[in-house]
């Protein structure tokens, strides 16, 4: 065998292992499937990322120079979360509600300042909930400061139905 082909070969395996590996850290090479309740967790769960990928949400906020593009400033660099019934999140997600706001600077992209999280459900019949999900309405409104939009002015709450 001549040094090239075999200098070939052993590229090839190389390539081959290297995109086995990526299709492994993706996520694309095992998933579940997912129930009625649950979502599937996927490869990028509980990572940083310098932006939030559709299909996520995130539940804290790193300011660091990882995503800044070589500059000497600090950007935010997201804790990904495949969204779940009982998450609390700094975004809501669609197919999900949320039924208490809280405030706080895990979420915030400026030091010190609060900025909103989201306890995220699943929608019901019946349920009380701080928004009305696409495809729902509602039957009754409430007002309370688990849905405060800011800290310590009541919000409106809604009783769900579908």
């Amino acid at each position: 065998m001549s040094v090239a082909r075999t200098a070939r070969t052993a590229r090839s395996g190389l390539l081959a292992a290297s995109a086995a590996v990526a299709l492994l850290l993706s996520g694309a090479a095992a998933t579940a499937p997912a129930s009625a309740t649950t979502t599937t967790t996927t490869g990028l769960d509980g990572t940083y990322a310098c932006s939030v990928p559709a299909g996520y949400v995130y539940d804290g906020v790193s300011m660091n120079r990882s995503c800044s593009g070589g500059g000497s400033w600090n950007s935010p660099q997201f804790h990904l979360r495949t969204p779940v019934d009982g998450l609390t999140a700094c975004t809501s997600a669609p197919g999900f509600t949320y039924d208490s706001i809280g405030h706080s600077t895990t979420c915030s992209q400026s030091s010190g300042v609060l900025a909103s999280t989201f306890h995220l459900r699943i929608p019901v019949n019946g349920m009380w909930a701080c928004s009305v999900p696409a495809g729902w309405t509602y039957s009754a409104t409430g007002s309370g400061l688990d849905c405060a939009a800011v800290q310590g002015v009541p919000g409106t709450r809604f009783l769900l139905t579908h």
